[in-house]
């Protein structure tokens, strides 16, 4: 499917007009979902067969542990608009997302996730909002169906990547979104292997360009969240350590502070030692300050560690070179 054979008319629901020219491409990272896709794509079909000429499914199977890909593939044969892909070993949603988007062809590309949730029922709203000249336009929900601690981690990442990317506290980052052709590009240059989407967002376009539409979140209807808590500790460390310099600022504060301290604690020994000769230091305040010094020290060399075996990781791999096969065909 190139670019010609995409870019048709589309019809005019929910408020496209008669000049929208959009050929739609939707991106789906996948894992544990057998149960969920063959419900998710007729969703998908029924949406897109009104609001699309041409449109593309891209499936990506993230090393599912269970029968997700065979799902996929039956799908396919199905329906040749779908599209499948699969990686060599799970990467997370954000890699597989990245994935799909270098594939996908249509002027537009919606992403989002594979249980349900988000409803495909409300991508006509994306492509409305596209046309007003918006790059990316990101789903808002009020109120998720998840568990208290995971709107807790939710509530953490919206501020923390507030702090750290510059995102207006108004607007609310999701899953559920749809990307211009020029924001995808951009974002498909990325060649790292970390990868935090909200950041490639922000650094792919403009904030004025970025806008949230109100959807709904619909209760799971089956098997449970994939993002445990070592899974979001991971996320977390690709918003800190690859996309800030807040641990390394926060080691050098710290390294500061415990130099001014080791010299105001020297000063008062040797005043201490001038005022009372026959006064001798103890070992044990000597072993445990250098104890406490060493300590930090390799703190600091640990967190520059993580940055440098990063960097060493990102420059020795190709791009995505976790892709295994892209319709069972082997990835070049």
């Amino acid at each position: 499917m190139n670019d010609s054979e995409l870019d048709r008319r589309h019809p005019t629901p929910e408020g496209l007009t008669n000049s929208c020219t959009f050929a739609v491409s939707v991106v789906i990272p996948s894992y544990r979902a057998k149960k969920s896709l063959p419900e998710l794509f007729q969703a998908l079909k029924e949406t897109l067969d009104d609001c699309a000429e041409s449109w593309e499914v891209i499936l990506v199977d993230d090393a599912s542990p269970d029968d997700s890909y065979l799902v996929m593939q039956k799908l396919r044969q199905e329906d040749p608009r779908l599209t499948t892909v699969r990686l060599s070993r799970n990467r997370g949603q954000h890699y597989a997302t990245l994935c799909g988007l270098k594939i996908a062809q249509g002027s537009v590309i919606i992403t989002l996730d594979d249980d349900m949730q988000h409803h495909p029922a409300d991508i006509p709203r994306f492509l409305a909002k596209l046309q007003e000249g918006y790059d990316i336009v990101m789903g808002k929900i009020s109120q998720k169906e998840h568990s208290a601690w995971r709107n807790f981690a939710s509530q953490l990442v919206q501020s923390l990547v507030s702090r750290i990317l510059g995102k207006p506290k108004s607007l609310y980052l999701s899953s559920y979104r749809a990307l211009s052709r020029r924001a995808v590009n951009s974002i498909g240059a990325y060649r790292g292997v970390h990868v935090y989407m909200p950041a490639l967002m922000f650094n792919a376009v403009p904030t004025s360009q970025i806008v949230n539409i109100d959807v709904a979140h619909h209760e799971r209807a089956y098997g449970q969240s994939n993002y445990s808590i070592p899974r979001l500790v991971r996320l977390f460390s690709y918003l800190l350590i690859n996309h800030s310099f807040i641990p390394l600022r926060v080691t050098t504060a710290w390294g500061v502070f415990l130099s001014i301290a080791s010299f105001l604690f020297a000063a008062a020994l040797v005043v201490k030692t001038v005022l009372s000769p026959s006064a001798v230091a103890g070992w044990t305040s000597t072993v445990v300050i250098l104890s406490f010094l060493f300590g930090n020290a390799f703190l600091a060399v640990g967190v520059l560690g993580e940055y440098i075996g990063r960097l060493v990781e990102q420059m020795s791999q190709d791009q995505q070179s976790s892709i295994y096969s892209v319709n069972d065909e082997p990835w070049p």
